[in-house]
């Protein structure tokens, strides 16, 4: 039976030579309310020699994960307002980049509901800011909810390597 691999790609592109994924530690909870505010995500660590010393970062995505996420403020909620995004940096200190936007109204909640987690990679890439062997922070910059008290529980993030 034929398998699916979705569609061809143009003939000018190529496959990276690699791609490596790097995880941070859980973090218990990350909590959103109604006053914007920047909220620090747990750090993800590209060790020596993960990445072969020959090789060259082409790409670099970040992806965000959480277990569950419970609405607890009694109203619909959701992101509220445009701008917000998961952003990276080194912890040299480097410079915030945006990895995920966050778009209005996105992750929306009944009142008082408890989702199930998902996992979120961003489309930005970052490699301008991830260029190798680092400890690399995370924060979700901007952070508000309509409602308030939305919190994600065992929130991982991540930085997807793509090298050729």
């Amino acid at each position: 039976m034929p398998v699916y691999r979705g569609p061809r790609a143009a003939a000018t592109a190529t496959a990276p030579s690699g791609r490596l994924t790097f995880a941070s530690d859980l973090q218990l909870t990350v909590v959103l309310g109604l006053a914007a505010g920047d909220k620090t995500l747990p750090s993800v660590t590209i060790p020596a020699g993960a990445i072969p010393s020959d090789a060259s970062i082409s790409r670099v995505l970040a992806g965000i994960s959480y277990r569950k996420s419970v609405e607890s403020s009694s109203l619909a909620n959701a992101i509220d307002g445009a701008g917000q995004a998961v952003q990276v940096r080194s912890d040299a200190p480097g410079t915030w980049r945006d990895a995920i936007d966050t778009p209005d109204d996105s992750l929306p909640h009944v009142a008082d509901a408890t989702e199930a987690g998902c996992m979120l990679i961003g489309d930005n890439d970052i490699s301008v800011e991830v260029t190798g062997a680092d400890t690399y922070e995370f924060q979700w910059n901007d952070a508000e909810v309509d409602g308030d008290s939305l919190t994600f529980h065992d929130v991982q993030t991540y930085l997807i390597v793509e090298y050729d």
